[in-house]
């Protein structure tokens, strides 16, 4: 059988869909993956600049720069498993040093790359301490990560049905609309904004059935393509460490006839960069639009001296990402409509403990309701409140606590710190577990709060040392700011 090696570049990725399946199963799916996975990874860490120059700490900084050394040689040699292996490795590492951690997109990629990481151990040592099977390794971790992404959706609307999420006046759906139809002069539209509320629970509807539905897979995968495209560009938020992770996880579930056609598509594009530079021209482009970026910006920079650099550099990464995220979504909306429908592919059997990675994962997603974290549960943007045994929730007249740390809600009077008296100022409430934790990590902080009608006076980590949270504690669980304004204002 011809590999994809030996094929000419001029004859992979043609318009026909049958030139590409020509590959047949001579494809890498990990290769088709791994250019994905680097660009995450890269889009996840540019948003980390003051990780990157030392802010953080000497080794924060060392496994911030690690995952930017991996993710461009995982560019330069996608077949490479140890790379993606020693990718995975480092923000698994960096997670776990960040912890307790609030963002879901960096919750969920731990997670993948801790399946990343099990699976390839357990193949390595199945095969005697020798070569990992990457036809193996595909097939397993691509069971976790349409998982992920199905549960992902699922909370992605789950938490959503609430009483202020359908509210157009509240509504997070609104808060990505309105920037998006301000130069259009639509955003106070009311259809408009309903609009962008139930269009979200259909789209991630749509998003999950098509996930297990092979043959229209292309219906949702493009529906949410789109969607996600979208998001980074509205600047509400940094969203595109979230898009470009989502697109990765889509081009690891994709089914296989579809993975076969990108893989040509991305070995034609390589190669031609190959042979006009050298290997390393696969990073050319890359670098060039991230200088004309940056150029761009710098120019807009004089004209509007004002923004910050915070705001500058947000300003060069989604001008990446309009550029990078199209490019994708393009070449994936060609992939998925040259597959429709697709013809079904089996895939051999999974061993069970491949799905007990996404089971975990679910199970904690469930924490806002029993009681425990608020945060980095996929309830981001929902408008969901769980706290002080009361929730805007549809489903629930109260919360099913089974932990009583949400139940500890407190109002901060005075402090040595002033952001705990603006953050009490601004109508916020804090979880108690919380502030004990600020405390332990400023042990010559000190504050006042009401808790149950009671002032409790200068409370410091050494008169609250019998009540410190433990170690699990303090790296698994962290909770928002409690607001119980309502209706309740989207916040994050």
């Amino acid at each position: 059988m011809m590999t994809a090696d030996a094929i000419p570049f001029w004859n992979i990725g043609r318009g026909k869909a049958t030139n590409i399946r020509e590959l047949a199963y001579s494809y890498d799916g990990l290769t088709a993956f791994t250019p994905f996975w680097a660009m995450a990874a890269i889009f996840s860490i540019a948003g980390d600049t003051y990780g990157l120059i030392g802010y953080k700490g000497q080794i924060y900084m060392a496994l911030a720069w690690a995952i930017v050394l991996f993710s461009l040689l995982l560019f330069l040699y996608p077949r490479r498993t140890w790379v993606l292996v020693a990718l995975a490795g480092a923000t698994v590492a960096l997670f776990a040093l960040r912890l307790p951690v609030a963002s879901n997109n960096k919750t969920i990629t731990a997670v993948m790359d801790g399946a990343i990481l099990l699976s390839a151990a357990v193949l390595y040592l199945r095969a005697g301490r020798g070569p990992i099977d990457r036809v193996a390794l595909y097939d397993q971790v691509r069971i976790v990560a349409r998982a992920l992404l199905a549960i992902m959706y699922f909370y992605g609307i789950f938490h959503k049905i609430n009483t202020d999420f359908l509210d157009p006046t509240v509504s997070c759906a609104v808060g990505l609309y309105v920037p998006l139809a301000r130069p259009f002069g639509l955003e106070d539209n009311l259809f408009g904004r309903y609009l962008a509320i139930y269009a979200t629970f259909i789209i991630e509807g749509i998003a999950i059935i098509s996930l297990y539905w092979k043959r229209y897979f292309a219906v949702g995968f493009i529906l949410a393509l789109v969607f996600h495209y979208i998001i980074p560009i509205s600047a509400y938020s940094w969203y595109m460490d979230f898009s470009s992770l989502v697109f990765a996880l889509y081009v690891l579930s994709i089914p296989k006839p579809a993975s076969h056609m990108l893989y040509g598509i991305s070995l034609k594009v390589a190669n031609r960069l190959r042979e006009n530079y050298g290997r390393i021209g696969t990073i050319f482009p890359g670098l060039a639009l991230m200088l004309i970026a940056a150029a761009i910006v710098m120019l807009l920079t004089l004209v509007f001296p004002e923004r910050s650099f915070e705001m500058v550099v947000h300003s060069v990464w989604i001008l990446v990402w309009a550029v990078v995220g199209g490019a994708a979504m393009v070449v994936l909306t060609y992939v998925a409509l040259e597959n429709l429908p697709c013809e079904n592919v089996a895939a051999p059997r999974a061993p069970a403990w491949i799905y007990v990675v996404p089971g975990l994962f679910f199970l904690s997603c469930l924490s806002p309701y029993v009681g425990l974290k608020t945060e980095s549960s996929i309830n981001m943007f929902s408008n969901l409140h769980t706290e002080a045994g009361r929730t805007n929730h549809l489903l629930f007249t109260k919360p099913p606590y089974l932990f009583d740390y949400q139940n500890e809600v407190v109002k901060v009077v005075d402090s040595s710190k002033e952001f705990w008296v603006r953050q009490s100022q601004a109508g916020n409430h804090h979880i108690l577990h919380d502030l004990k934790l600020w405390l332990r990590w400023k042990p010559e902080a000190w504050v006042t709060y009401e808790k149950d009608g009671a002032i409790v006076t200068r409370a410091t980590a050494a008169s609250l040392a019998d009540e410190m949270p433990n170690l699990l504690e303090r790296k698994l669980l962290i909770f928002k700011l409690v607001d119980f304004s309502r209706p309740k204002v989207c916040t994050h």
